[in-house]
């Protein structure tokens, strides 16, 4: 048995996480039911205090850890194994900020990922794009080198590949097609809602029943929410009387609570951001059993095509899009939904992080060869000794 501390960026304690905060609560349902004891850490009530990291990085093996509160854990913890969970590219969302917020973010992003990617033992990420780009990054700071190759030459000791999940499949409810509601969920700003918005409204020329609903983040102070403004006065600009807010489902009850809507659907622009992201809500929503809507976006692409759970739009035609959910809400899709459920288990996914937890262990970190002289330099291009 390991004993592994889960030190998680967002609340808990209110009992509805977003992405991150669903990831590390399976993460440690999944290494305790493979006989692990595990602790975690989350900034509710203060939790994650430099004393607390002490105490917490002394009474165990490994750590596990995402975001800018590694910045806290390395600064306070003990040196133990460390796993940086690399799934959410922060850096990139945030370039989305600068406008409103300056540089310093990306500042404070880009040393913030430069130091997890030196201190950290292990890496996740969660699509083979998004290794790729890691990987550059790690080269850029050293930690990809010739030694390191040598060693490992596809390099998964450093590295793996660990996607969101999913609980077990579950019965489905049918779905309404009287009155069809469409889902979009919270609203981050690189997302388009009036691109929504507007489908809806044009699909309401078909099916005049059909509703649009958003939904509340419940860390607004942690989430900026210039789209979400723009959002609301849009919808009271043009006095929309489809478009709903509500608040953010607690995780454990969102069953119920997809079990309300038809269809899911996703607009935003494409971008760097587009594509290495792996949308949380693409997979949650095909657990719930929705059909998918959606922006083109290359790992939800791939997806929606494998299984035949919902429809990509490339473009952001609004008359497009509408015409994409019409489509949806008649055809029989969540068969595609309940096998893309039975093979992202979080068992599975986690995969690469249960095997590092067995068996924990601190990087050497090699160094790169030193550069050659200038003697050594000149002997190698005239082609022997002087």
């Amino acid at each position: 048995m390991t004993r592994a501390l889960l030190v998680c960026p967002e609340p808990l304690g209110h009992k509805q996480p977003a992405g991150i905060g669903i990831r590390f609560l399976e993460m440690a349902r999944v290494l305790r039911a493979d006989g692990h004891q595990v602790t975690l850490l989350s900034p509710d009530g203060g939790a994650i205090t430099p004393e607390r990291l002490r105490e917490a990085t002394a009474a165990n093996d490994v750590a596990v850890v995402q975001g800018h509160i590694a910045n806290e854990l390395f600064a306070h913890g003990h040196p133990i194994p460390t796993v940086v969970d690399l799934y959410d590219p922060f850096i990139i969302e945030n370039l989305h900020y600068f406008a409103s917020r300056g540089a310093e973010v990306f500042h404070h992003d880009h040393a913030t990922l430069e130091q997890s990617l030196l201190r950290g033992d292990f890496f996740l990420c969660a699509s083979d794009a998004q290794r790729l780009f890691y990987l550059g990054a790690l080269l850029a700071v050293g930690r990809l080198n010739p030694v390191a190759f040598e060693a490992d030459p596809h390099l998964d000791s450093l590295i793996s590949v660990a996607p969101f999940g999913v609980p077990p499949p579950r019965a489905l409810a049918p779905r309404d097609l009287d009155t069809p509601r469409v889902l979009f969920g919270g609203i981050y700003d690189w997302y388009d809602p009036i691109l929504a918005i507007e489908a809806v409204a044009l699909a309401r020329e078909r099916l005049p029943k059909i509703t649009l609903t958003f939904n509340a983040h419940p860390n607004p102070a942690l989430t900026p929410q210039g789209k979400a403004s723009e959002a609301r006065d849009h919808v009271r600009r043009k006095s929309y009387d489809f478009v709903r807010f509500e608040p953010w489902t607690p995780y454990e009850e969102r069953a119920a609570f997809y079990d309300r809507f038809a269809v899911a659907l996703l607009t935003f622009p494409q971008s760097v951001e587009t594509d290495l992201s792996m949308r949380t809500r693409v997979y949650d929503y095909l657990w719930g059993g929705m059909p998918i809507v959606t922006s083109s976006a290359p790992g939800t692409d791939d997806i929606l095509a494998r299984y035949g759970a919902g429809i990509v739009v490339h473009g952001d035609s609004a008359p497009d899009f509408a015409e994409a959910l019409i489509r949806a809400l008649s055809a029989d899709l969540s068969g595609g939904a309940q096998r893309f459920a039975e093979d992202h288990q979080w068992s599975r996914t986690l995969a690469p992080l249960v095997r590092f937890v067995r068996a924990p262990r601190a990087a050497e970190h090699p160094r790169a060869p030193e550069r050659p002289s200038i003697l050594s330099r000149i002997k190698r291009r005239i082609g022997g000794p002087l």
